[in-house]
């Protein structure tokens, strides 16, 4: 017999959490012993009303369910999206605070019927993916946002909802680090699905590549850590790629290693030394590239030398120091991994300002590069009055791959090979522009991959965390390794929880 919502949902939070072990020994938690009292009413069929009204009966404390008519506070939720085109208005804001809390969310969805998205830090620029419209709720993860080192230091429990600012800020003080976030306000949880891209990736692989373990909670309900080597081992690796697919990850812990200071050097060239520049991008991931302390991030002509250990000038950058006069951002100097994020967090737009782009993958090859900038520069002269567009290639190293299997293996795909994963965006602000600029954005695409396919350069992988709305990120990580995500998602997911109701993302039904 079916029981009544308020039955069935006083029942699971009934239900007396069990202690993870030291040792991550598999262990599954449900429910949560402080059951509030709910109102008996029907099922919800969907509607997200309705089932917000049972949410805020299910979940307690300050903001745990913030509506339309709760006026500026609504509104300061929904404004934690970077880009302004994202802020969609969600029938309701949830913001569970514990694993056990985001257990009952969950179960009450799937109870429901309702549709729902998944928001960490909100800096994914696809509106849909971290946001919802009125026909759904948004659940917010921004309330776990714990940084816990382990007692001998060697790892660290980071929680979703935080921005790589103050994890950093948790953990440079200690003399450590983990693998994450090159920019402080970006958020945990859509970096580290992604893959993430860091400053030592040539050293340690992507982010996710650095994950002893994951905590997740299932569409069932259940909340349970994924390792390397216990009985939920196939999650784990599943998570290595399969982003949203599984579940809601509550906590990654990632592995720590000591940090001092670094080279710094914020440089920017002149445009008409572009041609130049670009080359010597490409000579530094056949050469500067080798030495894994140096890094390197551009944004147009500015450039950020890395080195991950104070010195004066590493050899690594010599393709740049020999490109002549530049103008110094300021002058290059030995500082902490607090002073980098000062640098690159100044980077992030704010305000009204709306974003879009996308990406595309091949081997390093600098000709190519300037050949593909020059379509850049192309297409986006035919922006509306007011909107810009950023050209952002990031240079990858053969090892990051060569990593990821060295570290028990993700679902990617990658080549062992030098290569450019490229970040490309644009920003405006009126919104009747939307459409016109998405046209220019797949055009952009489009060219850029036709040039590289025609060269012979092309690489079929995409970065999930700068990929656009129709680019078929899973897809590009191979037959295998999309079967894998398939085969995982429907062992945990058997009733597609997180297929027929997460509103939009990188899912395995779109495959």
């Amino acid at each position: 017999m079916t029981m009544s919502l308020r039955n069935t949902v006083l029942a699971a939070l009934s239900v007396v959490p069990t202690v993870h072990s030291a040792a991550h020994i598999p262990s599954v938690r449900s429910g949560n012993t402080a059951a509030p009292v709910l109102r008996a009413r029907a099922d919800c069929a969907g509607d997200p009303s309705c089932t917000c009204d049972v949410l805020q009966e299910a979940l307690t404390g300050v903001n745990a369910t913030v509506f339309p008519s709760d006026g500026a506070k609504y509104t300061d939720f929904e404004d934690e999206n970077y880009s302004a085109a994202c802020r969609l208005p969600a029938a309701c804001f949830v913001n569970p605070k514990t694993a056990e809390e985001v257990s009952t969310v969950v179960k009450i969805l799937s109870q429901q019927g309702t549709k729902f998205a998944i928001r960490s830090g909100g800096h994914n620029y696809i509106p849909g993916f971290g946001s919802i419209d009125g026909d759904g709720i948004l659940v917010s993860l921004e309330a776990l946002n714990s940084t816990e080192l382990s007692a001998d230091k060697t790892t660290a429990k980071i929680g979703p909802g935080n921005r790589w600012q103050a994890v950093y800020e948790a953990l440079v003080p200690e003399g450590l680090i983990v693998v994450g976030g090159r920019v402080g306000p970006v958020g945990v949880g859509g970096l580290m699905l992604g893959g993430g891209l860091s400053y030592f990736a040539t050293d340690r692989g992507l982010a996710f590549d650095n994950v002893k373990s994951y905590e997740i909670v299932l569409a069932d309900g259940s909340i349970v850590t994924a390792t390397a080597d216990n009985s939920y081992s196939d999650l784990y690796k599943g998570l290595r790629g399969g982003a949203t697919n599984f579940g809601i990850v509550t906590s990654y812990e990632l592995y720590t290693f000591p940090v001092g200071e670094f080279y710094i050097d914020a440089r920017s060239y002149s445009t008409n030394k572009t041609t130049e520049f670009l080359h010597a991008v490409a000579e530094y991931q056949q050469e500067g590239q080798l030495d894994s302390l140096s890094s390197i991030s551009e944004t147009g002509a500015n450039i950020l030398l890395l080195y991950s250990k104070p010195a004066q000038q590493p050899d690594a950058f010599s393709a740049f120091y020999d490109l002549g006069s530049y103008t110094p951002i300021l002058p290059a100097f030995n500082g902490s991994f607090l002073n980098v994020l000062a640098l690159t967090g100044a980077q992030f737009s704010t305000g009204d300002v709306r974003t879009y782009g996308e990406t595309f993958t091949h081997e390093a090859d600098g000709d190519m590069m300037v050949a593909l900038y020059d379509i850049f520069q192309e297409e986006i002269a035919n922006l509306p009055t007011g909107a810009a567009g950023v050209w952002v290639p990031n240079p990858i190293a053969a090892s990051v791959a060569t990593k990821g299997k060295q570290y028990g293996g993700n679902l990617l795909g990658l080549e062992e090979v030098p290569q450019q994963w490229y970040e490309w965006f644009i920003t405006w602000t009126d919104s009747t522009q939307d459409e016109s600029i998405w046209n220019i954005s797949q055009q952009i695409t489009q060219r850029c991959t036709a040039a590289t396919k025609a060269k012979g350069v092309s690489l079929p992988y995409l970065f999930m965390n700068t990929a656009g709305k129709a680019q078929d990120v899973l897809d590009s990580y191979g037959a295998a390794n999309v079967a894998t995500i398939r085969k995982t998602a429907a062992k945990y997911d058997p009733t597609k929880v997180f297929q027929n109701l997460q509103n939009d993302g990188f899912l395995i039904r779109k495959i």
